[in-house]
């Protein structure tokens, strides 16, 4: 008997047809944090002052506590929205894939073998919310899950249980293990942390064969891939917590801000 497989394609979203965006009137980018919000991420004029409009961001979590991402979108500038089994919604102008359970097997066509906490309606409503944010050339952030989410979105395939001899490096009963990661030159990686640095770790699975279009960009002991990024679009990943480093894990999120405001037209911030 083969294992059910999901109808999802994660190649469409990366047609040429798909990179063209979405525009309101005027050639603004239409964006928005709410589903009556008006056009967001130009500028306003209040009397004789500019003001920037926040970055807004479609945080997708496991519906648990997601105060500590919104909390660093907004120390990073943005003003996020945490949502579990979002609509996709373009009108934002980043989406974030947040921490959770394990991607259920059946998305890269496997079976289970130690995958915990399974949440099928979440995976498809990521695979979802990937597509339509690829299409429209939004940015995009994947943490730990959704490090992991993405790479199965791309074609790849996922580790279900670490070896025994990594598992303790990755995952202990309470808090975050820490470990140092090897980053590779000329990426996001390397130019935020240099050649090695220290991040912190909670999970069991890992990135198996890497999906088409990303790249590797950080490992930790045993090969463990860490971070990855794509060739062509504005999307990065990581498989530690950033939001739980403090200021060292603030930096992505200030550089996935800035990223959000370039693409909407701010320019360089």
């Amino acid at each position: 008997m083969q294992p059910a497989v999901s109808d999802h394609d994660p190649v469409r979203s990366l047609g040429v047809d798909g990179l063209r965006g979405v525009s309101g009137s005027g050639g603004c980018v239409v964006c928005g944090g709410a589903a009556n919000a008006g056009p967001i991420g130009v500028w306003l004029v209040v009397g004789k002052e500019e003001t920037r409009v926040k970055v807004s961001i479609l945080i997708s979590t496991g519906g648990g506590d997601a105060a500590r991402y919104l909390e660093a979108v907004e120390q990073a500038g943005g003003q996020g929205d945490a949502v579990y089994l979002p609509h996709p919604d373009v009108r934002y102008d980043g989406l974030i894939l947040a921490g959770g359970g394990d991607m259920h097997p059946r998305f890269w066509r496997s079976f289970p073998r130690g995958s915990r906490n399974v949440d099928q309606a979440r995976d498809r409503a990521e695979l979802a919310l990937l597509d339509a944010f690829a299409a429209a050339h939004r940015p995009i952030l994947g943490i730990c899950r959704g490090h992991q989410v993405v790479n199965v979105w791309a074609g790849g395939t996922l580790i279900q249980d670490l070896k025994p001899t990594l598992a303790p490096f990755h995952q202990q009963p309470q808090g975050d293990c820490w470990h140092p990661v090897r980053t590779k030159s000329c990426s996001q990686m390397g130019a935020w942390y240099g050649e090695v640095c220290a991040v912190n770790s909670n999970h069991h699975q890992g990135v198996g064969k890497v999906g088409r279009g990303l790249v590797a960009t950080a490992w930790s002991e045993g090969g463990v891939v860490e971070a990855m990024e794509h060739r062509t679009l504005p999307l990065w990943t990581v498989q530690f917590h950033p939001e739980r480093m403090g200021e060292v894990g603030q930096v992505i999120f200030s550089q996935f801000i800035q990223l959000c405001r370039r693409l909407r037209g701010d320019g360089e911030v």
